[in-house]
């Protein structure tokens, strides 16, 4: 399930959706310091065992596809994104922010480039050093297919052209996932059946 929790990436936030949705699956209205007490090593650890959980499960073969279901929160996420992913994030991840709606997953994120982290002058001068980076996507999946939907991704407030989310993609995303593709439906992993995304929540029907 680290396959559909991973979903997501631009500079970072391009590059962080494609995580969250290649390896598993990607607050308002939250006071900002209950919020904080969630993000922690130990809500990074609570989705870890919900990813072990799934995929254990796919490992009985008497066991009946879609029977059971877990919840993912946006704290789950974020601390997920922080503590689990951060070596696998090509830049230093500052802070993130995952918000959950009907069907769509955004993030507000702030991360440090380096100056050469592309290696191409020209995206680099345009990425490298500290930014506030924000991405919004639409996210689901029916009958064991996923499909993630790049809506909108900002650097700095600024619109990002998608030949530089493209860019970032290909240097960071292809080496290792091959068959990645941003526009392509995708198999859900571990015989996971339904993603849903609502309201500060994701529902794994598995």
């Amino acid at each position: 399930m680290k396959k559909v929790l991973t979903v997501a990436v631009l500079a970072v936030s391009v590059l962080i959706v494609a995580v969250i949705v290649i390896r598993g699956i990607s607050a308002k209205g939250m006071p900002a310091g209950h919020r904080a007490a969630e993000v922690s090593p130990k809500s990074a650890e609570s989705l870890q065992v919900k990813i072990d959980t799934v995929k254990k499960a796919s490992k009985n073969p008497d066991r009946r596809r879609g029977a059971s279901r877990i919840e993912l929160s946006e704290a789950e996420l974020e601390s997920y994104v922080l503590y689990a992913l951060k070596d696998e994030i090509p830049a230093q991840l500052d802070s993130i922010n995952v918000h959950l709606g009907p069907g769509t997953v955004a993030s507000d994120t702030q991360v440090t480039f380096a100056s050469n982290s592309i290696g191409n002058a020209v995206v680099d001068s345009l990425v490298g050093g500290t930014h506030n980076l924000f991405l919004k996507a639409k996210l689901a999946g029916e009958q064991g297919r996923g499909k993630f939907d790049l809506d909108e991704v900002r650097l700095d407030g600024i619109p990002v052209p998608k030949i530089l989310i493209q860019t970032l993609f290909d240097k960071y995303v292809k080496p290792n996932y091959p068959e990645a593709d941003l526009k392509e439906p995708f198999d859900l992993p571990y015989g996971i059946e339904q993603l849903k995304l609502e309201p500060g929540k994701a529902t794994v029907v598995y």
